[in-house]
Order: C-alpha cells, then sequence, then structure tokens
C-alpha cells in the first residue's frame, strides 16, 4: 500500500492539461484482423481515444492532433500476433503491442475489453511522435503507461493510479535510491528482459511525479522536448537540476 504518498483524485489534475478546442476531427482508423469489435466495444474505445487526444491537445496547447489519423490494427488470435512481433523483431520484448514508427501504426492484440488499455498506451506513442520527433524513451513509456489508465466509471472518465509501479518504486527505493542521472543514460536496458520492467517502473513513476507536484509542468517538458531542448537542460530549468530532481523524487518515494 502506498500510504504516504497523499493521493488525490487524478481526474482533477487531468482536467488541468485539457484545452479548450471545440473542433474534433480526428479519424480513428481500426481495422480487425480475425474477427468483428461489438459496436458497444468500438465506441468506448472511440470515447476514450478522444479524450486521450484532447490531453495531447492540452499538453501541446494546439489542436494539431485533431488532425492525425491514429491506425490501429487490433489482432485477435495469439498465434497471428506472434507472427507479427517475429516480422518486426520484437519477439520477447512485448506481448501485446506495440507502435511502429515506420509504418506509424499501432498493432495490438486485442482479447476482451479489457485490453482497451493497450490501445491507449500505443495510441500514446503515435499521438507524442506527431509532436515530438524523437521523444526521450522514458517520456514515451511513462506518459504511454500513464494515459493507459484511463477508464470509464460512473459515466465519467477518469486515469486511476497505477499502484503496481508505485508499490514497486517504494519497494525498489528501500533498498537503493534511484539514479536518475544513470536511468535517463541506460538506453540499452530497454533492450534487457531483466531490466526492462524497471525501466517502465522509474518512467511511470517520474511522470507521475510530476504530475502530481504539478500538471503544468508536464506540459512544459513536453514544449521544451518539441523545441528540442535537451534533457539536462529540462531538468535545470524546471527542477533545479537532474540533482534535485532526484532528491525530491526520492524523498516522495521513500
Amino acid at each position: 500500500m502506498v500510504a504516504k504518498l497523499n493521493l488525490v483524485k487524478l481526474p482533477i489534475i487531468i482536467l488541468l492539461l485539457l484545452c479548450s478546442f471545440g473542433c474534433y476531427s480526428q479519424k480513428l482508423a481500426i481495422k480487425e484482423i480475425g474477427f468483428s469489435l461489438k459496436p458497444e466495444e468500438r465506441a468506448k474505445i472511440e470515447r476514450l481515444a478522444t479524450y486521450e487526444v484532447k490531453i495531447f491537445n492540452g499538453l501541446f496547447k494546439d489542436a494539431e492532433n485533431d488532425s492525425l489519423t491514429i491506425n490501429i490494427n487490433l489482432y485477435n488470435k495469439g498465434k497471428d500476433f506472434r507472427a507479427l512481433l517475429q516480422e518486426f523483431g520484437l519477439k520477447g520484448l512485448t506481448e501485446s503491442g506495440f507502435y511502429s514508427p515506420i509504418t506509424n501504426q499501432s498493432y495490438v492484440l486485442y482479447q476482451s475489453v479489457a485490453d482497451i488499455e493497450i490501445i491507449l498506451h500505443e495510441m500514446s506513442h503515435a499521438l507524442l511522435r506527431n509532436s515530438i520527433r524523437n521523444p526521450p524513451r522514458w517520456f514515451n513509456e511513462g506518459l504511454a503507461e500513464f494515459l493507459e489508465s484511463l477508464k470509464e466509471e460512473n459515466y465519467k472518465i477518469q486515469v486511476n493510479a497505477q499502484f503496481h509501479y508505485l508499490d514497486k518504486m517504494k519497494v525498489d527505493n528501500r533498498n537503493t535510491p534511484t539514479n536518475i542521472s544513470a536511468f535517463l543514460n541506460s538506453h540499452n536496458s530497454w533492450q534487457d528482459k531483466n531490466r526492462v520492467h524497471d525501466m517502465y517502473t522509474i518512467s511511470y513513476c517520474m511522470v507521475y511525479y510530476i504530475i502530481k507536484q504539478n500538471p503544468l509542468l508536464i506540459s512544459k517538458m513536453a514544449n521544451m522536448m518539441k523545441k528540442g531542448i535537451n534533457t539536462e537542460q529540462i531538468f535545470d530549468t524546471l527542477f533545479g537540476g537532474i540533482d534535485s530532481f532526484e532528491r525530491n523524487f526520492n524523498f516522495y518515494y521513500r
């Protein structure tokens, strides 16, 4: 349990990231391979996708994503999806979904409505790449993990905290405080099957922490990345340096 995190409702935080653009024309092109979505499932995907696009519009304070076509390929059979992973050279690195910057399409193993979170995750990669050509991996994955937890509850859409990451971060920090500088430079660890879960954990917890401190900071960070400002400069400007961020991050997850 993460008793010391002093959690508040995330929907309130996310509302601060939403922009007020009234026009919405973004297209969601869903291709079903070997099955057909139920009408209610498709409608739910479209509602959540609409909300996610608005969040990205709010992050970058523009409506660029409204004109973007999001291409999503849904596979219902595990064998077909595993063959696809083999084709893309991703076997062993994912079991559920991926986004290809080469094809600019997302590919998801969709077997139940619970897999909508995978669609949202891969959509996040497509939306972020539309604004930032080469986003840092930690930011790309951390934001995708954060937004995949968009849920419809009581006829409202909200973001739920991913407590398995928050709990793991606390346990890990009891043993060894996180070295943020080393993490940011651990590029090869994303391809290491023994390290990749830790990379996702830290990435999510960094994005979660930044949004909890001030949701506008994540928008400032995204726009600085869009301008090509490097990571060290971003942390210097927004947090007083990587070392300062690291101290406060580790204190938060103590």
